[in-house]
């Protein structure tokens, strides 16, 4: 393996990784309002 495939794969899996931590969180880039429940209830949006 060269190092810039090493590195290459190095990055994919830090993309994937803050991928699926934003999805754990809750987070998105788009979103007007933050989280407003907490994980045990189930939230959506709040506007109509």
């Amino acid at each position: 393996m060269t190092r810039s495939s090493f590195l290459y794969a190095l990055w994919c899996m830090g993309v994937l990784g803050l991928y699926l931590a934003a999805a754990s969180q809750g987070y998105s880039p788009f979103a007007d309002g933050g989280r407003t429940a907490g994980a045990a209830r189930a939230y959506g949006p709040t506007h109509k």
